[in-house]
């Protein structure tokens, strides 16, 4: 016999504090994932936590998170203050489309991103490599990120665009100075309860008015070059050009649309690939025996010194092993918040079925198991990066592992990331001996996503 539905004020959860709810528990530490994931360890797999907003839904449970996924965009979408909040600052793209404009975009830019498409992207990867290595070769004590998050601008702005940055050697460039305020100013807006900005804005409001003009004029001028490419007959070589080649009987993009859908690769595309890259170095750079084994494996793959292939990167397994156990302790993008687009019942898991009305929040874990579930990924709080070569580990993570999210929503850009980072860590492994800095002090600091403050390395050309 089936167990009568739950509603959300039937969950257990974190008591709240009048007006404000769950928010000041949230921001406390700066790691509100955190908080969430140790909520879960005390309230179970799904329990409520209240915001200024009202009641919202929070899950682990990998049968409600692969129910969500699945079911977008038929039944979950985006959270819609969560998607005024990025709209307002342009980013009218795939990432926050709904409906027939979500799968226009989608369709599109899935075809941009598509492994047919990443080999003629490889020289821009291999330029960006080459550039970071000239900036690491005096060697000693380097805090990595910084530079990482710049080598990922340049690759996914050319990328994107066809414009070269070049920001690894002109770091001082307006734009390159400009753009890593945006994901910041999101988070920041994303994390107050008033949209104060909506009245006055403050200085942090006026600069980020002025990169996005700035940013608008390139990509127009950008946008003019990629037509006269397409209108010649070229074949499309940046996402910038597969988006302006508009198929007969379909309406154009609009330049608010080209705008933002440049706009949302770059979101996706800086911080969470330079992280991931972050991570994985430090980690590699405190386990001796598999930085060496990394290596060995990248010696073989890429050579030492040859030019590089975009085939060879298939041979870098253990590489492509470190950053995925790096996504896993450290995930860039650990949250994912929906909401219900009409009323309807989540599966119970192990309890009775969730019932949740129209507008509901749901905030969904989507790597706790990863980190908790021990049968599965045994010795979870350890870098063994060799699980991730067992298929078996691979197939049974599935639902408790989804840094690039699932379903019909997943990241379009996953391969891209993947390409990107494996490449990026097996050629600074090979060049460079890594070693822990001892006064490095690594912590997660959530800006959208996650990334570490403070990590440093220290880093002898070899």
């Amino acid at each position: 016999m089936t167990s009568p539905a739950v509603t959300v004020r039937g969950l257990p959860g974190p008591p709240p504090l009048p007006a404000l709810g769950n928010l000041p528990d949230l921001l406390r530490d700066g790691r509100p994932h955190r908080r969430l994931e140790d909520w879960c360890d005390r309230y179970g797999l799904t329990y409520q936590i209240t915001t200024p907003a009202g009641p919202a839904v929070v899950t682990a449970d990998p049968l409600l998170v692969d129910h969500i996924m699945r079911e977008r965009p038929r039944l979950f979408r985006r959270d819609q203050q969560i998607t005024r909040i990025i709209e307002e600052v342009g980013v009218h793209g795939v990432f926050t489309a709904e409906g027939d404009r979500w799968r226009r975009a989608r369709r599109i830019t899935s075809q941009g991103l598509n492994p047919a498409h990443l080999a003629g992207y490889f020289p821009a990867l291999v330029t960006g490599a080459q550039r970071l290595a000239r900036r690491w070769a005096p060697g000693g004590s380097v805090a990595v990120l910084p530079d990482l998050r710049r080598y990922t601008l340049d690759v996914t702005f050319a990328l994107a665009t066809g414009h070269d940055l070049n920001s690894l050697e002109q770091p001082k460039g307006r734009l390159a100075t400009l753009l890593p305020m945006l994901l910041p100013a999101i988070n920041r807006r994303m994390s107050v309860p008033v949209p104060y900005w909506r009245w006055v804005r403050l200085p942090a409001d006026r600069r980020l008015a002025t990169m996005l003009s700035e940013l608008d004029s390139l990509i127009r001028i950008r946008t003019v070059s990629a037509r006269e490419r397409v209108a010649a007959g070229a074949t499309p070589a940046t996402v910038l050009e597969s988006l302006v080649a508009t198929p007969d009987g379909e309406e154009p993009f609009t330049q608010a649309e080209l705008f933002g859908n440049v706009l949302t690769m770059l979101l996706a595309g800086e911080d969470t690939t330079a992280s991931a890259v972050a991570w994985a170095l430090h980690h590699l750079a405190a386990d001796l025996p598999a930085q060496r084994r990394v290596r060995a494996e990248a010696v073989v793959a890429l050579g030492d010194g040859s030019p590089i292939r975009a085939a060879e990167v298939r041979g870098l397994a253990l590489a492509g092993a470190a950053v995925r156990e790096a996504l896993r302790l450290h995930p860039v993008a650990s949250l994912t918040v929906v909401e219900a687009a009409e009323e309807t019942e989540l599966p119970g898991g192990d309890g009775p079925p969730l019932r949740v009305g129209p507008g509901t929040p749901i905030w969904t874990l989507m790597t706790y198991g990863s980190r908790r579930d021990s049968r599965r990924f045994p010795d979870p709080g350890r870098f063994r990066p060799d699980r991730w070569l067992d298929p078996v580990t691979v197939r049974q993570g599935d639902l408790r592992h989804l840094p690039f999210g699932a379903g019909p929503r997943a990241c379009p850009g996953r391969g891209l990331a993947m390409l990107e980072a494996t490449l990026l860590v097996a050629l600074i492994v090979r060049d460079f001996d890594l070693a822990p800095d001892p006064a490095s002090r690594p912590r997660e600091r959530v800006a959208f996503t996650v990334s570490p403050a403070g990590l440093r390395v220290r880093l002898t050309r070899r």
